[in-house]
């Protein structure tokens, strides 16, 4: 098993669409949050290790093996949370700090059989899928940025944002809850969704990242 920080690299390429294209350093470095020497530095002993390919001036991309051990790592971190919200009763903006930690530490078999306890559920509880059988694309890509106003949608996934999710439980908009566009404000870039008779303001930053259907 690969260290926490390797494995947070791995995620972060796939994230970023590294399965079947090059992601810049530069891209990692700003997402992860990390000084673009040290970046590169993780990416060449990710290459040595055969998880991840190269190319000049394009970045990084997983390889074959980078991507299988990748989704290996998502199912862990899903099937944790939904263990940690089924089982353990934990609220679903608790849970993706939860199994950050958790992913790292947990075998194989404990996976697997987690898997079985939970009767291999299809996503996890913000809706992202379970990768199985390298079937691992997202089942609701659709952003609420891409409805109109007097749309009404279900909500059907949302990212692992922690502020997104703590913000989204207190006006309880949940998965599978509908909300019904109000109005678009291009020039606030904010999204006025009401659900029943009460009114939430989203930034078009967090309704990028809440996915919904018609």
């Amino acid at each position: 098993m690969l260290t926490e920080e390797k494995e947070d690299y791995l995620k972060a390429i796939l994230t970023h669409d590294g399965d079947h294209s090059f992601v810049s350093n530069k891209t990692l470095s700003q997402y992860l949050n990390i000084k673009p020497p040290s970046v590169s530095e993780m990416v060449t002993r990710l290459e040595k290790a055969g998880y991840v390919e190269t190319k000049p001036y394009k970045g990084v991309k997983l390889s074959a093996t980078g991507l299988t051990y990748t989704l290996d790592i998502i199912k862990r971190h899903r099937l944790l949370e939904l263990f940690l919200i089924k089982i353990l009763q934990y609220n679903w903006e608790e849970v993706h700090q939860e199994a950050e930690v958790l992913e790292h530490r947990v075998s194989h078999l404990f996976v697997e059989r987690l898997d079985k306890l939970l009767d291999y559920p299809v996503t996890c509880p913000h809706g992202g899928v379970i990768p199985r059988n390298e079937q691992y694309k997202e089942l609701y890509t659709t952003s609420l940025l891409a409805y109109d106003t007097g749309d009404t949608v279900t909500i059907k996934r949302v990212r692992d944002k922690t502020d997104l999710l703590i913000y989204l439980s207190s006006k309880d908009i949940l998965i599978d809850e509908k909300i019904e566009i109000i109005n678009r404000d291009d020039t606030n870039k904010v999204i006025i969704v009401k659900k029943s008779d009460q009114i939430i303001v989203l930034s078009y930053d967090n309704a990028e990242h809440i996915y919904a259907e018609k």
